[in-house]
């Protein structure tokens, strides 16, 4: 029973490398994966050996390295990817626990617009560039945002949290940040899951946030929208 539980919960076919670039932005992108297989009367066998040690030394614990057998995918991503694109190389997250209904709107809908995108090696990624117009009639709808030092209605409201998930994600990738301003004063949403102080604060034309790609490969954007977790 225990090594079925463990075969079930790590064994996996070979996954095949995907990869569609049209148009300056990524359209699919699925890294290729090795297929895993345990040895499952190699496992039993060491299980059986390590509980007759339990049994008759003084240990309390064991370690036992999980035996497996690997199989290589037949597309790789090397072989679907002249870009560069391999690793991961930052994440960032952000909760937007308590918003509204209009907020958590604008969030996805920024979101998806960068969902895709790829920054070539040496060039500057500009967050109002590649979000384009928010407005009505671009899909954006009214929410609570700062302007001037108040909070008032406005197209496009959260946006920002969508900024700041990305500004945790440079960070983390450790990309020269080209140019970022925080808010002018401190916003829950912000601290739901982080420290003060982390957050980018963006409006078309400005303040703009904008990261530089100083790698050699291209940089792919991906993002993640949980209304369920609310990040």
């Amino acid at each position: 029973k225990i090594v079925q539980a463990v075969a079930e919960g790590s064994e996996r076919a070979p996954q095949n490398a995907t990869f569609s670039f049209e148009k300056g932005r990524v359209t699919e992108f699925k890294p290729a994966k090795k297929g895993i297989e345990i040895k499952k009367v190699k496992l039993e066998e060491l299980i059986i050996q390590n509980l007759t040690s339990l049994e008759g030394g003084q240990e309390k614990t064991v370690s036992i390295a999980i035996p497996v057998t690997t199989t290589d995918p037949a597309v790789t991503t090397d072989s679907v990817n002249n870009l560069g694109i391999k690793e991961l190389i930052g994440q960032g997250s952000s909760n937007f626990r308590g918003s509204s209904p209009s907020r958590v709107h604008n969030i996805n809908l920024a979101s998806s617009r960068l969902n895709g995108i790829v920054i070539p090696p040496d060039e500057t990624f500009s967050f109002n560039k590649s979000l384009g117009d928010v407005s009505l009639y671009t899909g954006f709808q009214q929410a609570y945002v700062i302007d001037k030092g108040k909070i008032v209605l406005g197209d496009g409201g959260g946006v920002c949290q969508v900024s700041t998930t990305l500004f945790r994600a440079a960070l983390a990738a450790g990309l020269p940040i080209a140019e970022r301003q925080a808010h002018s004063y401190r916003v829950s949403y912000y601290e739901n899951d982080s420290s003060p102080g982390i957050d980018a604060t963006v409006y078309s034309p400005y303040p703009d946030f904008k990261i530089k790609n100083d790698t050699s490969a291209h940089i792919l954007i991906q993002t993640n929208f949980n209304p369920k977790t609310t990040t």
